[in-house]
């Protein structure tokens, strides 16, 4: 650490400082309200992920209460060494792979971390609460094990790198795509070879695994409901050939990389191509990325992919692109160079004003407005119908039961599709209380087409349903943004 110049410290700080006095004016979106429901339950792991996103809002939560700040701090957090490790990476790789550019390695790690928040998803995922925090900066610090191990031979560091391959795999199961990349490097290099016949590569995995352990012990109480959900579930819904998905997945990394981004990786693995030979830089940082994004790409073809899922794999590449070509003054001098970066920074601005605009009219795109409120309206009607004691509230989907309950003032456990028999992911391994029998209920749901309202369902577990409340939320009074309604629901029958 003490060879880490001023700047990049100065540089680090006042991103994070701003991240940290940005995130309390931001509002929470649904995923977040999920593991901050989470953490209400602690334990070794949960249905949809591993526990680190739970732990992180837990941590914080801890620290500074069940508000917008406690949630949303240890994203900020990670971000921050997230960039530190990308410099340090970045700078290692320069001494090893391009030792001619040795005296500039600080300028060539400070272009790194300029390029890396060029990008959109290294502010997005600074500033909310999920799985990606935790997993870029523990696919970052593998990668940094995994270079010293090739710089300096010592064999502690095959320990490390267990150890944070099995953090990372704690935080979300794509950690998966990076050992492979590992492994071919070590057989594509001469050099390095020897590895593969001594005993640190595979204690490395089993020190990862062991870190794991957790999540398996977990699966094996629930039946391997995790690991079927995420594996065997997905492949078993896989559609044939078509474009539409890989369509949309390759214009959401156009937008989250931004242009200038989206180009470079796709320049750092053109160049690898014709390289490969001579440039084992360029094949380090490629095979760090390839097994995650072609594997998502090759998905796509069959199945919708997330735009976060592809994520980690660009942190490797954008450092090979930032020494390659962001770092010399002559790529800095071009007019398509400019442009990109001055696209890049009006894209980052339009995404944190966004998150700050109320009642924004982003279509799907707006999951959080209106909840706060909602909440505040089906608690006075509970309060009003004889409290939690008579009845409970429940809503179509987990995203908007988590919300529910976080702007709930006395934060009252809800419920989701379990409630009418419908699969509600964690809400499942939760289950549903046979206190609830006989209760009546609060059914709150809102018109995005993501989740269907349900009521054909939710007439067959109760007596009586009727239309309470319907709530609109406009921007300006003017252009709609969302519908939530409210209903009674009389007599719950139970699950039986």
């Amino acid at each position: 650490m003490r060879e880490i110049p001023k700047q990049v410290w100065y540089f680090i700080a006042a991103l994070t400082g701003f991240r940290l006095i940005y995130s309390y004016f931001l509002p929470l979106i649904p995923q977040e309200a999920y593991y901050w429901y989470y953490i209400q339950y602690p334990d070794w792991s949960y249905f949809d992920h591993p526990p680190m996103a739970a732990y992180s809002i837990g941590l914080g939560t801890w620290l500074f209460g069940d508000n917008f700040f406690g949630v949303k701090f240890m994203a900020v957090i990670w971000g921050a060494l997230t960039n530190l490790f990308l410099y340090l990476t970045t700078i290692a790789a320069a001494e090893h792979f391009w030792p001619q550019s040795k005296e500039r390695k600080t300028d060539l790690g400070m272009a790194a971390l300029v390029l890396y928040n060029l990008t959109v998803f290294a502010h997005l995922y600074a500033l909310v609460s999920v799985p990606d925090n935790p997993l870029l900066f523990f696919w970052i610090l593998t990668l940094f094990f995994f270079l010293q191990i090739l710089k300096t031979g010592q064999r502690r560091y095959w320990i490390l790198l267990g150890i944070a391959g099995g953090l990372g795999l704690l935080s979300k199961y794509t950690f998966l795509a990076l050992p492979p990349g590992f492994f071919v490097y070590l057989l594509y290099k001469k050099d390095q070879r020897h590895w593969l016949a001594t005993v640190y590569p595979y204690l490395a995995i089993l020190i990862m695994i062991a870190v794991f352990a957790p999540v398996i012990y977990w699966n094996w109480q629930h039946h391997w409901a995790s690991f079927g959900f995420q594996f065997s579930q997905r492949a078993g819904s896989l559609k044939p050939f078509q474009t539409k998905y890989i369509l949309q997945l390759l214009a959401s990394q156009l937008l989250i990389l931004t242009p200038l981004g989206f180009v470079l990786v796709v320049r750092v693995f053109s160049r690898t191509i014709r390289k490969w030979r001579s440039d084992s830089g360029l094949v380090y940082f490629s095979l760090s990325g390839a097994f995650i994004i072609f594997g998502f790409l090759y998905i796509s073809l069959r199945s919708l992919v997330k735009m976060n899922w592809l994520l980690p794999g660009y942190l490797g590449l954008l450092a090979a692109a930032a020494i390659v070509w962001f770092a010399q003054p002559a790529f800095l001098k071009k007019r398509w160079t400019r442009f990109g970066i001055a696209f890049s920074v009006f894209l980052i601005i339009v995404m944190h004003l966004i998150q700050i605009v109320p009642n924004l009219p982003l279509g799907e795109g707006n999951t959080w407005s209106g909840w706060r409120d909602a909440a505040q309206k089906v608690y006075r009607l509970q309060l009003q119908s004889g409290g939690r004691r008579a009845s409970f509230i429940f809503a179509n989907s987990y995203k908007s039961a988590s919300l529910l309950k976080f702007y709930l003032p006395d934060h009252q456990n809800t419920y989701a599709q379990n409630i009418y028999g419908r699969p509600a992911l964690q809400f499942d391994i939760w289950g549903v209380p046979d206190s609830l029998t006989g209760k009546n209920g609060w059914y709150v749901f809102d018109n995005r087409r993501e989740y269907k309202n349900d009521l054909k369902y939710v007439r067959d577990y109760f007596d009586r349903v009727e239309l309470v409340k319907k709530l609109e939320y406009t921007f300006l009074n003017r252009y709609p943004t969302r519908t939530i309604y409210i209903y009674f629901a009389e007599n719950y029958h139970g699950r039986d």
